[in-house]
């Protein structure tokens, strides 16, 4: 299986970005991106659309990620 989209929505700026992903990406890398491309100064996590927050180190095969999914860009709720 090769790269794929997901569509992320941005929880406080309500944007959505569409972001091509392979199943070896972990988390972390896919947060690095986003970081990158959104200019974010806090610590975000990505979460399933029902809230469930996929841990840094998961990739997106193990967190089950199909075309089209969408996930939700959250503040870290840990504060970091």
């Amino acid at each position: 299986m090769s790269e794929f989209n997901v569509t992320i929505m941005h929880t406080t700026s309500g944007k959505e970005i569409v972001v091509a992903v392979e199943p070896a990406f972990t988390v972390s890398s896919i947060l690095d991106v986003l970081s990158e491309s959104l200019k974010l100064k806090d610590r975000f996590v990505l979460a399933t659309a029902d809230h469930k927050i996929l841990g840094p180190e998961v990739t997106v095969q193990e967190a089950g990620l199909k075309e089209n999914d969408q996930l939700l860009l959250m503040p870290d709720p840990t504060g970091g």
